[in-house]
């Protein structure tokens, strides 16, 4: 099957898709190790190791080859996972409250992550399902 986008554009929607697999797999397993640490000592550093990723720094010239429907899908789950972040660096809750927010949370960026991969693998592959 002959690719329908570019070598570039291949790459770029291969490198989304493995970036926002990381980071997803970073979210959820690794969930009760940050929860632990937060609700221990009440740090916030170990969140931006969490919530690293590539997208932050691609920039609009790379992203305007790539179709709508990736650009919203993969801003909306990169949102989503940043707003987590935010919180994180902002909250005041403690034990139960965090926990409950970031498990509500957590199904929230899946749906979007869920969404997102949809769409790669469509535009990867030219096909849907």
């Amino acid at each position: 099957m002959k690719p329908i986008h570019t070598e570039e554009v291949q790459r770029i929607l291969i490198l989304l898709q493995l970036d926002a697999q990381r980071l997803m797999e970073r979210i959820k397993k690794r969930e009760k190790e940050y929860l632990h640490r937060f609700n221990i000592s009440r740090t916030r550093s170990h969140f931006k190791d969490i919530f690293a990723n590539r997208y932050e720094e691609i920039s609009i010239s790379t992203l305007k080859n790539i179709s709508e429907e990736v650009i919203i899908s993969a801003d909306n789950f990169y949102t989503q996972a940043d707003n987590l972040h935010w919180y994180f660096k902002q909250t005041e809750d403690m034990g139960v409250a965090a926990e409950d927010y970031c498990a509500k949370t957590i199904c929230d960026i899946q749906a979007a992550y869920n969404t997102l991969t949809a769409f790669l693998r469509a535009e990867i592959t030219g096909e849907t399902e």
